[in-house]
């Protein structure tokens, strides 16, 4: 048992304030003066280590407190929300602002207990929130938007009074009055205009099971683009919502594993013109083009003739490769680029259904990351390497069934011309000496580390943003698992995830889940063959 207390000597109500206290008693100055009550000392607060609670730390116990006391404030938090939302018509930087401030205490990153950490508000894929304050014009679209998404927020942390029924009906109002300003010739360019739509977006993670409103958005969003003068100026807040939107984008391409709706030069110019090199913008500019080699390996099961089958299986297995290549190698320059470890290993401390003996974990270590940033840049690279290796690994049993007899992945890949292997180049050098083998246990390791890395993101701490930055990377790890034999314990661990508890943690949450794919390359999965032979 531990006790934790602050070093803080000031009186409850400034340092509750963060302003400096003269330490007068019974009553500070700055009280007296405000005419308020004036008390000192602080709780002790004691870490309890039980045999059903191994693992408690002074983190997790500080993090669950801190949540239960702003659950007590949340039925005013709500009111005032209704209130201001109502005169927003009239008010609409009042009622962002304080939109944002409900979003600041359920779905952003907190502050880490220990305060050495600054939030990082400009950098990674939840910055955009914190622009919605800088829009200043009037959009009855982005408020009711930001409403919807507020209200959803309360409901799903547990700290609000809306229903799930009324959350959608809230979120379906939204979605009319964006269709109207969408509808707008003027209205639909307008930066509010594009903020509602990722507010939208983001909101469907929580209250839409399948991913049909991402798709309807993504070509919306897509359709923005393509339409936009060239010439109109790109403020901070567009480069930052443009930021969100290639993520947006790039998500549903992945999964759905057919090419970006939005041509990769009209990408590429807008990248060129927003001018942003932060680390997960530098991945997603890297990764641009792996939707659409994704798109020419489902169509290799298309192929009748055995030559033209082979050929083209290698062609995509190299340009798959090549950009893991790619991938990897940015990982790991952006690794030594830190003084400090970007990750580490420690010992796990939530528990997992599927783990039904807790000695023999199927993940007795987890990631720590240095930031939320670095870890959202290095899990993405783990799960589109997962993916990747998952499709060559797909690639090479489908040549294999077409041809009747085994085949080893270094003879599949030299059946490539010299245009491929030039083009492959210019990404990557491609190891044509790799096994199936190495690709199998490479694939697992990437999967592996992804599940390793959820009990990260799903600390309190993270909002409920860091379950929202998990949806692709279960997603990616979860298709390996199931296409491919041997990981029954790691799939059974993913479909439980749900179910985990831990001290500091929070899962269970209402997420919208990417579909399976149907069956792999070519028909039934290495685990579906495994069962028919």
């Amino acid at each position: 048992m531990v006790g934790v207390a602050g070093k803080s000597q000031a009186c409850n109500a400034c340092r509750q304030k963060r302003l400096k206290c003269d330490l007068r008693r019974p009553s500070c100055l700055k009280c007296i003066t405000l005419k308020r009550s004036c008390s000192y000392g602080r709780d002790l607060i004691f870490v309890n280590r039980t045999p059903s609670s191994p693992s408690a730390t002074a983190t997790s116990v500080l993090s669950e407190r801190r949540a239960q006391q702003q659950i007590l404030a949340y039925p005013r938090t709500e009111a005032k929300l209704h209130y201001l939302f109502s005169k927003s018509s009239h008010d609409s930087h009042e009622f962002r602002k304080y939109a944002f401030e409900v979003l600041e205490t359920t779905y952003l990153p907190k502050q880490p207990v220990s305060g050495h950490f600054k939030p990082e508000t400009r950098d990674g894929s939840f910055a955009w929130v914190y622009i919605l304050t800088d829009l200043t014009e009037p959009s009855k679209s982005l408020d009711t938007s930001l409403f919807a998404f507020c209200l959803v927020q309360l409901h799903i942390t547990g700290t609000g009074n809306a229903s799930l029924y009324q959350c959608l009906d809230q979120y379906n109002t939204a979605l009319q009055q964006l269709y109207s300003d969408l509808d707008d010739s003027e209205r639909r360019f307008r930066e509010e205009t594009l903020a509602a739509i990722l507010v939208l977006s983001t909101c469907e993670l929580f209250v839409c099971p399948a991913e049909n409103g991402w798709s309807v958005h993504a070509r919306g969003i897509a359709e923005i683009l393509r339409l936009r003068d060239p010439e109109m100026a790109s403020t901070p807040a567009w480069r930052h919502l443009f930021s969100r939107m290639r993520v947006v984008c790039t998500l549903e391409a992945l999964t759905e594993r057919k090419a970006q709706i939005l041509e990769n030069d009209i990408w590429r110019q807008i990248v060129t013109e927003s001018g942003f090199n932060g680390a997960l913008d530098e991945v997603f500019q890297m990764v641009a083009d792996i939707p659409t080699i994704l798109e020419h390996a489902v169509a290799l099961s298309s192929i009748s003739d055995q030559s033209t089958l082979l050929k083209e299986s290698a062609a995509v297995a190299q340009s798959m490769l090549a950009m893991v290549g790619s991938v990897e190698f940015w990982r790991d320059e952006f690794w030594k680029a830190s003084p400090s470890p970007r990750a580490w290993l420690v010992p796990s401390c939530a528990a997992n259904p599927a783990d039904l003996d807790p000695s023999n974990k199927t993940y007795p270590l987890c990631f720590e990351f240095e930031s939320l940033s670095v870890a959202v840049s290095i899990v993405f690279c783990w799960s589109i390497a997962t993916q990747l290796y998952s499709n060559v690994i797909q690639i090479h049993d489908l040549v294999q069934a077409r041809l009747g007899r085994h085949i080893a992945l270094e003879y599949l890949l030299t059946q490539t011309d010299n245009t491929t292997e030039s083009q492959n180049t210019l990404l990557f050098t491609v190891d044509k000496g790799r096994s199936i083998q190495d690709i199998q246990s490479e694939g697992a390791k990437m999967a592996r580390y992804v599940c390793q890395s959820l009990e990260y993101f799903h600390r309190i701490e993270m909002g409920t943003y860091g379950g929202h930055a998990t949806t692709y990377p279960t997603w990616s790890a979860r298709q390996y698992f199931r296409l491919h034999p041997g990981h029954e314990r790691e799939r059974s661990w993913l479909q439980n995830i749900h179910k985990m508890e831990g001290p500091g943690t929070r899962w269970g949450l209402s997420l919208m889940i990417f579909a399976d794919i149907a069956q792999p390359l070519g028909g039934l999965s290495r685990v579906e063959q495994s069962l028919t032979h």
